[in-house]
């Protein structure tokens, strides 16, 4: 596949992209409409785009001289997560899973039914779940250790003896003879 891209294609794709937004459309379908015919990924087309747009931002004679008309192309400011929000958030979702919420559900209350803090606070979440697992377990232990009703997202459930274990071992003395007395009444 040719990465390279004409000039009469940066013009069509800004073109449709124009359109798109006139229409009260996303970009997406634009971005969709360019891969096909193009025979690029929707992912290269959106990049390129937004690449392009930044370089007619910075020099609008270029976008000017070419006949791109250009709409509000700024995309909404990335701001990260503290670290302090991400444990927030993991924690949140933790103790809700452990009171039998799923995690969209969890997530759309926490955002109060706004869609894309819904989408950007699943995206953290998932993310903090694959790549910082230290950090998750670290916020199970916490809760454990306090009491609190939370699910371990790396237990499917298949090792109730290891949770049961773990449980135990979180208790301290009085809350374990409560358990053992509960136990020893069910036998």
């Amino acid at each position: 596949m040719n990465n390279n891209w004409t000039v009469e294609q940066t013009k069509e794709l800004f073109s449709m992209a124009f359109r798109a937004k006139k229409d009260g459309k996303s970009l997406s379908a634009a971005f969709r409409d360019m891969a096909n015919k193009t025979g690029r990924s929707v992912n290269s087309v959106r990049n390129y785009y937004y690449g392009q747009a930044k370089t007619f931002e910075l020099v609008p004679e270029v976008a000017t001289k070419l006949g791109i008309k250009m709409h509000d192309t700024a995309r909404e400011r990335f701001v990260p997560f503290s670290d302090v929000e991400t444990d927030e958030l993991i924690r949140s979702v933790l103790i809700a899973k452990g009171r039998g919420i799923s995690v969209r559900k969890a997530i759309m209350s926490m955002s109060n039914g706004d869609p894309k803090t819904a989408l950007r606070l699943q995206n953290k979440y998932r993310s903090c779940l694959r790549s910082h697992r230290d950090r998750v377990e670290r916020i199970v232990a916490e809760l454990t250790a306090k009491h609190m009703p939370c699910q371990n997202p790396y237990n499917d459930g298949s090792d109730n003896f290891a949770r049961l274990t773990e449980y135990i071992a979180s208790l301290d003395e009085r809350g374990a003879h409560k358990f053992l007395s509960l136990i020893e009444k069910l036998t």
